[in-house]
């Protein structure tokens, strides 16, 4: 059941994607990070790689939904 409502929530409203936005350290700068993930766990694993850098800081991940196919999966 839960599988056939995430299929129609899909068609109606897109995927659903991940994306981690960073900033730079010692500076004002914001950014998009340069991957984009199709689940919340590949995106908590670039959060955890971006926190172990000390050029960039993480500041959020957002949700966003679409209709195209990001990572090539129909």
């Amino acid at each position: 059941m839960k599988k056939i409502v995430r299929r129609i929530t899909e068609r109606l409203f897109g995927r659903r994607y991940y994306a981690v936005i960073i900033g730079e350290a010692g500076s004002d700068r914001y950014d998009l990070a340069s991957q984009i993930h199709p689940s919340r766990e590949s995106a908590n694993e670039h959060r955890w790689r971006i926190e172990q850098t000390r050029a960039y800081l993480y500041v959020t991940t957002i949700t966003f939904r679409t209709h195209h196919p990001i990572t090539g999966k129909p």
